[in-house]
């Protein structure tokens, strides 16, 4: 397992978790075809995770902020994602979101924080594509494991990933982890 400090790939997760005192998790970097089932239907694409999410669980996603902050045109924010009907917590993300990337609306309901990013993307028609950098599995963590509301210790999946608009200019950075 490797951390944080060797490889960049948890920049926005690092940025939280110094905010909390909290280590980032030990994790290994997994290639695609050993992602395991179900996690490698929702983390192996280059789409958007909102809409993955709804359909995968039936319902409707919404969004509780942890922690967020303003620095200059990036806006930082730590989330969880819940279906609304059950408010089970589906995904854990951290993510840096280049604000004037986007168009003045859009960075109108991002400062809201009330949708999850991909979604606005969709309903606002942007233009983007997903490349994500990195899938990984995270070691049991007791911060993970308190927010998915799971008392056996558990290894995480997610990815590292990156949305591009049409320009291939980067409109965020993130690291998604999902529910075990």
């Amino acid at each position: 397992m490797i951390t944080a400090p060797e490889v960049d790939l948890l920049y926005p997760l690092s940025l939280f978790r110094r905010h909390n005192d909290a280590p980032v998790p030990l994790y290994d970097i997994v290639p695609p075809e050993a992602v395991p089932e179900p996690y490698r239907k929702l983390l192996v694409h280059h789409g958007d995770m909102t809409s993955r999410l709804e359909t995968f669980h039936r319902g409707t996603i919404v969004l509780t902020v942890l922690h967020r902050e303003r620095k200059k045109s990036a806006y930082l924010r730590e989330v969880v994602l819940r279906i609304d009907e059950t408010d089970l917590p589906v995904e854990y993300g951290a993510i840096e979101i280049v604000l004037d990337a986007l168009p003045p609306a859009v960075q109108e309901k991002i400062l809201e924080a009330h949708l999850p990013f991909g979604g606005l993307l969709n309903t606002f028609r942007v233009k983007y594509r997903s490349r994500p950098k990195a899938f990984i599995r995270l070691g049991a963590d007791p911060f993970m494991s308190e927010l998915f509301e799971v008392d056996q210790p558990h290894d995480f999946y997610g990815r590292c990933n990156e949305l591009l608009g049409d320009d291939e200019r980067v409109l965020a950075r993130i690291v998604e982890v999902l529910r075990p």
